[in-house]
């Protein structure tokens, strides 16, 4: 009966996702303003909101086994690339500045992954490529999934959180690469295999450092 009532939640939660990308897919990521004023006046709100011109570029599939294999620490490796690119290619004509360095963006990473995400579908839409679902949205997933990774859930809760928490960057490194003709290679940089053995070791060494502690 336990083990069905969280079946039921898990389907619940699947569908409420799949509706919202339904509702998503069909409204505001597609150009589809009906005249060249209401086309006009969106590239300027999204001027205004704010755009970026820089990103760092990598292979989905290389971040997702990266992620993988430092056991997701990687993600503030990501975060910390990908803020320093936006930050030296950020244009707003509102005139509003980003508040500190990459170094800032990812120690606050629980907060400018919003952000980030943002500034990644806004410059999507801009140059007509297709965005992701809503940040707020995967930053919620995003978040929720750090969030049973480390919550006293049964081992397949926690798998999934985790799964959830590599995919969310994983989808908008897919959106990135969509802004570049560049040739992206599928092997890690060597400088990305050195952050992820760190990552793995230190995540490692704090497992083993727990299971000491709790004999």
């Amino acid at each position: 009966m336990f083990y069905n009532n969280r079946m039921e939640r898990l389907l619940e939660m699947i569908g409420i996702v799949a509706v919202l990308y339904i509702f998503y897919a069909l409204g505001p990521q597609k150009w589809n303003y009906s005249t060249q004023a209401l086309r006009q006046k969106r590239k300027a709100e999204l001027e205004a909101a704010g755009l970026s011109s820089q990103f760092y570029f990598m292979r989905p599939l290389t971040l997702l086994l990266l992620l993988w294999t430092s056991g997701g620490t990687f993600v503030l490796y990501w975060l910390y690339k990908q803020w320093t690119y936006v930050c030296q290619g950020y244009k707003c004509t509102n005139g509003k500045k980003l508040s500190g360095g990459p170094l800032l963006h990812t120690i606050a990473g629980g907060w400018s992954f919003f952000q980030l995400m943002g500034i990644i579908n806004r410059t999507c839409e801009y140059t007509q490529r297709r965005t992701s679902w809503p940040a707020a949205l995967w930053g919620m997933l995003w978040l929720g999934g750090l969030v049973l990774v480390f919550s006293p859930v049964e081992r397949g809760w926690k798998i999934a959180g985790f799964l959830i928490f590599t995919a969310a960057p994983v989808v908008f490194q897919r959106r990135i690469n969509t802004l570049t003709k560049k040739y992206i290679s599928f092997l890690p940089r060597a400088v990305e295999i050195i952050v992820t053995l760190l990552g793995a070791a230190c995540v490692l060494g704090a497992v083993a450092a727990a299971r000491t502690w709790m004999k």
